[in-house]
């Protein structure tokens, strides 16, 4: 089978040999598969690769006069890296160190006179090598087009999502204000209640788009005090769930350069979770220091986690997917994978443990640096 480029046409090999002999003889070694162009001098062959010139590989002799193969091979890789234009360096000499040639920057190395078979066989070896890199650059290029896509369309949607929910939100507290009605009330509320619902919906969906698999969350980071974020969501808990209880317990300073914002998300993710999937018992938040770390501790008396979902649980989706052992759950299962995205953005870590005596989420995170990005 003919070795062909990424285009269809025959590869492209340039030969570059100061012998007049062996310039023919590779021509003719390498013709009968490959389009192929030879050069006498190594300035000739840079000038035509600073013209524009595409070849899939080289063949470099190593011994030429004013500049040799070794002397083109690192200027090349100056320019080109050797998944995109692989080098073969070729000596007609023993006392040549391969070593050399490689940390020159060359792909492979053979001494000639070399069997056609094995110099057909190394130089297609080399091309495969770049049609493989050439493969996975266009499917990085796709999926980051394709993400980013993604990314506007989720943006695009979440925003024209939200401006009919505050309509809907502001009508009802306008009725809520004009009708005295209990009955009325309580539809209205009923729907305030699923509106709510949506609009988290929406910003769990904004927050997943927004997390990198290399860094997590964005983060703006600034002092912050956890415990004066945990008592602030507290009270909004106490206001939204006015039967349950809470208790908060703080163990020396707990102050670190944090995203106010995020951690705010994290504590109140954790103790919504706490409350659905506990009935009366109260919810507890833990909140130590330790040395260079923070350590915040929410847990509830409840029905364990199966020991089966502990290692998935903070996966994207996983509790729309395990909705039937966890409670039930009208959300998309992205909450505690949010809490893990913002706990990594901030260099920290999560982790649940469950038994019959308590379900407990903990978060450890680093103080960190003024305008440290871990």
């Amino acid at each position: 089978m003919t070795p062909t480029a990424t285009n269809g046409a025959r590869s492209c090999a340039w030969l570059l040999d100061d012998s007049d002999l062996q310039r023919e003889i590779g021509r003719r070694m390498l013709s009968g598969r490959y389009d192929v162009q030879v050069f006498g001098d190594g300035a000739t062959l840079l000038e035509a690769l600073g013209a524009g010139g595409m070849p899939d590989v080289l063949v470099l002799d190593w011994h030429m006069p004013n500049m040799s193969g070794l002397d083109v091979c690192k200027f090349i890789r100056e320019t080109r890296d050797a998944a995109s234009l692989p080098i073969l360096i070729s000596t007609s000499t023993g006392g040549d160190d391969v070593a050399e040639a490689l940390a020159a920057g060359a792909n492979d190395f053979v001494h000639k006179p070399c069997p056609i078979i094995e110099f057909e066989a190394r130089i297609e070896a080399l091309l495969r090598n770049k049609r493989i890199h050439e493969r996975l650059v266009e499917a990085e290029q796709r999926l980051r087009i394709e993400g980013e896509f993604r990314e506007r369309f989720m943006g695009m949607l979440a925003h024209d999502l939200r401006q009919p929910l505050n309509v809907f939100l502001f009508a009802n507290h306008a009725i809520e204000q004009a009708v005295a009605s209990a009955n009325v009330s309580s539809l209205l509320a009923i729907q305030n209640r699923a509106a709510n619902r949506m609009t988290r919906m929406i910003a769990e969906l904004l927050d997943f788009t927004r997390s990198r698999p290399e860094s997590g969350m964005p983060i703006e980071r600034r002092v912050v005090d956890l415990e004066a974020v945990a008592r602030s969501v507290i009270e909004e808990m106490r206001i939204a769930h006015p039967s349950r209880y809470f208790r908060l317990k703080a163990q020396g300073p707990c102050i670190g350069f944090w995203d106010r914002d995020r951690l705010t998300q994290i504590c109140s993710n954790l103790v919504g979770n706490a409350i659905e999937h506990s009935s009366a018992s109260p919810i507890d938040i833990d909140i130590a220091e330790h040395s260079e770390q923070v350590e915040l501790a929410v847990s509830n008396v409840g029905t364990p986690i199966p020991i089966t979902l502990l290692p998935t649980l903070f996966e994207p989706f996983r509790r729309g997917r395990d909705a039937k052992h966890m409670g039930g759950g009208l959300g998309l299962g992205l909450g505690l994978f949010i809490v893990q995205e913002i706990a990594r953005a901030h260099g920290g870590t999560v982790s649940a443990t469950s038994d019959a005596h308590a379900t407990v989420f903990r978060v450890l995170l680093p103080r960190g640096q003024p305008g440290a990005r871990i």
